[in-house]
Formats: structure tokens, C-alpha cells, sequence
């Protein structure tokens, strides 16, 4: 049976060397240019660990690549319709201009 994406990225991972070397894309090339099926067996392979979970790890936002760049950017002002400054000269002014804003904001989806 040929190597599927799955057996690369598997043989990949296996172990630092492999995935150094590429393994299963060394493989899966060696198949596409001869032609032949190239089999790899779990058993065969040496120097892997016995278990593959992950240790329990904490990452801060700088640790993810543009994390904060791509958060700050789900929560913009263009999601909700343009509102203009209040411009009220008494309370019921204000409140027609706050509940206009309430009801743009709950449109958008950003407040329920």
C-alpha cells in the first residue's frame, strides 16, 4: 500500500532524525519515481518514543506566532454599523443615541 499523507507526517514525527531528514517525503518520492510501494513497518522503526502525548504545557500569546495581531483583529469596530458621535443636547437625546448603538451592536452579533 502506498504512503498516504498521513504515514509521511507520521514517519515525520516519529522521531527528531526523521523529521531532520524528511523521512516520509523521502519515501513518498522514492514511490512516485520507481514506482514500487515502499513499505514501512511501526515495528521497524528504531528510536522512537513509547508514547506520543503531548506533556501538559502552557504557551503565553508571544509564544504564537501574530496570536495577538489576529485576536485584536476580531473584534473591530467595522463589525458593527458606522455610529456617529452623539450629538444629544438632553437625557433623552442621549438615551435615543446609546439604544441606537445598543441595537447596531447587538445587529452585528457583537452583543446579545
Amino acid at each position: 500500500m502506498a504512503l498516504n499523507e498521513n504515514d509521511i507526517k507520521r514517519l515525520n514525527m516519529s522521531m527528531p532524525v526523521a523529521n531532520d531528514l524528511k523521512l516520509g517525503h523521502l519515501l513518498a518520492k522514492l514511490e512516485s519515481s520507481t514506482g514500487a510501494t515502499v513499505e514501512v513497518k511501526w515495528s521497524d522503526i528504531t528510536g522512537k518514543p513509547s508514547t506520543f502525548a503531548p506533556a501538559s504545557h502552557t504557551h503565553t500569546i508571544a509564544n504564537v506566532t501574530n496570536l495577538q495581531t489576529t485576536l485584536d483583529g476580531k473584534l473591530t469596530a467595522s463589525k458593527a454599523a458606522a455610529q456617529a458621535n452623539s450629538t444629544a443636547t438632553d437625557i433623552a437625546g442621549l438615551v435615543t443615541d446609546f439604544n441606537t448603538l445598543l441595537g447596531k451592536l447587538k445587529s452585528a452579533g457583537l452583543m446579545s
